[in-house]
């Protein structure tokens, strides 16, 4: 009976903290949420990153070993994780939630949700009408909405990475900040990818949160695109140039090896990089070359073959 007292004891404490977050947990690890409070590898239904807050508590109980563990919720970008954690990795949180590490955790999840497909939940982070989009003022919800299904159209897979957050300026109704914000957006066709340093006037809603009012690019810079990369260095693209012939030893998801690119050179091999997208991917294409003539790379082929590659091919661009 004492057990049952303590624990609604203990329940309604938990329910009168607004928000937590996560401790005990190493940098970089991430906590799982299952859909029931044990641990299995059947129960995970996802995961929190370490630095996490921000975290709703639904209700507490004990399992049948004796732990006590909660049903939390946690936004992630425009959706929601909902399930079990152990209690032992959530503290209630103390800032104000005008405070820096607020304010960082909203905007992780405003680029997160502009990753996804969230039209339908464009209200849960912007305040409309905006006062500026970029360079469209006062800004109907109509009006963003299509621009976003345009731009998600032409650009189907985003990535967006927060890489720094200063605030300028904070009043009473509203708080300006600086982020600069890394990019990567990905079609069937081609890519781009740059950095973005953005002014954004955040203002409070009716739940203590935050909505964007406006967004102002200060600069928007674009990676330039590098087709064929020889030993690290760029090689320009001539197209009246006569034919070259390449032999095509392999495709990575990343830059192979400084070890395996070193066994090339020292079997007397030059060898190019290029940069191609395949399934929405990027991918390294690695060739040995060029060669001027279609014998000159043929017999270059049996030495590939016998001491790189087997099954390396013959290309001509």
């Amino acid at each position: 009976m004492k057990k049952y007292i303590l624990l609604l004891i203990i329940t309604i404490g938990v329910l009168g903290a607004r928000e937590y977050r996560l401790v005990h947990l190493k940098k970089g690890a991430r906590l799982n949420v299952r859909t029931e409070p044990i641990i299995s590898s059947k129960t995970a239904v996802g995961s929190l990153p370490y630095n996490a807050i921000g975290i709703k508590i639904k209700e507490c109980k004990y399992n049948k070993d004796g732990q006590e563990w909660c049903y939390i919720n946690y936004p992630i970008g425009g959706e929601h994780i909902e399930g079990w954690v152990s209690r032992r990795y959530l503290k209630p949180m103390r800032e104000d939630s005008r405070s820096f590490v607020y304010i960082k955790n909203f905007l992780k999840n405003f680029y997160i949700a502009d990753e996804e497909n969230f039209l339908d939940k464009l209200q849960v982070f912007y305040h409309f009408p905006m006062q500026q989009y970029f360079y469209k003022k006062n800004v109907s919800l109509m009006q963003l909405r299509t621009l976003k299904v345009a731009f998600y159209k032409r650009w189907p897979k985003r990535n967006y990475t927060m890489t720094y957050l200063s605030i300028l300026k904070r009043a009473k109704n509203y708080i300006d900040v600086k982020t600069t914000v890394r990019w990567r957006i990905k079609n069937y066709k081609d890519y781009e990818s740059g950095k973005d340093i953005q002014k954004i006037r955040l203002v409070p809603n009716s739940k203590g949160g935050f909505k964007v009012l406006a967004i102002k690019n200060l600069r928007h810079i674009v990676d330039p695109k590098e087709e064929i990369i020889e030993n690290n260095t760029t090689i320009p693209q001539d197209t009246n140039a006569t034919k070259q012939y390449y032999i095509k030893i392999g495709s990575f998801f990343s830059t192979p090896n400084e070890k395996y690119l070193s066994n090339i050179t020292q079997k007397g091999f030059a060898y190019v990089i290029q940069d191609a997208l395949q399934d929405g991917d990027i991918i390294k294409r690695l060739y040995i070359g060029p060669y001027p003539t279609e014998a000159e790379v043929t017999k270059a082929l049996f030495k590939v073959r016998e001491q790189i590659n087997p099954n390396a091919y013959i290309q001509s661009f």
